[in-house]
């Protein structure tokens, strides 16, 4: 992979960085013409991902790196997080109705959205890779 095909943000791991995650991944999206509803998906996918890795590593690790790839059949993002080892044994799902609360469906909605979702654990970090094809 050459390094024009590469993006890559790091930004504090604070809510108020997740917006500008999003615009930019969303630009990179643009800029190969992936289309406007995959696009959308993969805003609302890095934004949950990002929400995560902020809520979920710890205050004095509070960096993000936001990694995208341009391949030629799809646009690849990584979000990782310091601090914190995740595997997920089983895929996501949606809480029910009664359950529903102020969070809970990041992952689930990431898994629903996107044509892969990888989780990698790496030194205590977290990667979250986030596939769209093209």
């Amino acid at each position: 992979m050459k390094d024009k095909d590469v993006i890559r943000l790091q930004v504090p791991g604070a809510l108020e960085f997740i917006a500008i995650v999003r615009r930019a991944v969303d630009a990179v999206g643009e800029q190969i013409h992936l289309a406007p509803g995959a696009r959308a998906e993969v805003r609302l996918a890095v934004g949950e991902a990002c929400n995560n890795a902020v809520l979920h590593s710890p205050a004095e690790q509070g960096v993000t790196i936001v990694c995208c790839r341009v391949r030629p059949d799809a646009l690849e993002v990584d979000v990782t997080n310091q601090g914190n080892g995740f595997h997920p044994a089983a895929p996501a799902r949606m809480p029910r109705a009664e359950d529903l609360a102020d969070h809970g469906r990041g992952r689930a909605l990431m898994e629903m959205i996107m044509d892969s979702v990888e989780y990698l654990s790496e030194n205590g970090n977290t990667t979250v890779r986030l596939r769209k094809n093209r």
